[in-house]
């Protein structure tokens, strides 16, 4: 057996830690519980699957994460932003403060890996735009569609080490896409006949249910959604493409 003392075997601090995250879980799952016991929690679903037809939204789900649970929706996707940007930095970060160099020349891909990517590239594109546009009638929206769009240019990056997206682009998509989402929510916490954020403030009648150009404001939300997902989810495939550690003097020597 160790002959240390006790106190030099145990460390504090990471017990006092392990001891207070395993309260916090408790605490948590406690109130989680005595939540799900209550007999209001098991109708808000109900509630809200009752109140969906009023968006003329045919996914009742799009109608719950665009509209009702708006606020989530804009803390997902500031997530997705500073995750992003914290991949964009760790890529960027070099000691010494120097820049980033490139990755070393990758062996070219055989020809079958390309001609199968460049084949799949457009249909995987309008796959994504397609999910992105049809958000609010059947299943997927926005992120789904986003990540689709930005997985079909990580492929392309892989099919041709030549091919890389325009940053210039890419931030100003992703700017412009999040600031339009900001400014509908504002316009639908602004305005009188709806008075929430991302309210549904532009015509939406039931009897257009099921049709493209229904659900109001919702498709737009869910565009505006899909081409900031596709920008961010894009920029962190290409940072981690283009940018390699810089390598050890030491083992040069």
């Amino acid at each position: 057996m160790n002959g240390a003392p006790l106190r030099k075997r145990i460390r504090v601090r990471p017990l006092l830690l392990s001891l207070l995250c395993g309260w916090l879980f408790a605490l948590q799952a406690a109130i989680l519980l005595g939540q799900g016991r209550d007999d209001l929690s098991g109708t808000v679903g109900d509630a809200l699957l009752a109140q969906a037809p009023e968006m003329a939204s045919a996914n009742a789900v799009t109608t719950v994460v665009v509209s009702y649970r708006g606020f989530d929706t804009l803390g997902e996707v500031t997530v997705l932003f500073l995750a992003a940007t914290g991949i964009a930095l760790f890529f960027g970060a070099h000691p010494g403060g120097r820049a980033a160099q490139p990755r070393a020349r990758r062996r070219p891909p055989n020809e079958m890996m390309v001609t199968g990517i460049r084949l799949l590239f457009p249909v995987l594109v309008l796959f994504g735009v397609y999910i992105v546009v049809h958000g609010h009638l059947s299943p997927g929206g926005g992120f789904q569609g986003g990540v689709v769009i930005a997985t079909a240019f990580f492929l392309r990056m892989l099919a041709d080490p030549d091919f890389l997206l325009d940053h210039g682009w890419v931030r100003l998509l992703e700017s412009l896409s999040g600031s339009g989402f900001v400014l509908f929510g504002l316009a639908g916490l602004t305005l009188v006949a709806t008075g929430t954020f991302l309210g549904n403030f532009l015509p939406h009648p039931v009897a257009a249910m099921g049709q493209l150009l229904s659900a109001g404001v919702i498709p737009l939300i869910y565009i505006l959604v899909g081409i900031k997902v596709g920008a961010e989810v894009g920029a962190i495939f290409q940072d981690m493409v283009e940018q390699a550690p810089e390598p050890d003097p030491k083992q040069e020597t």
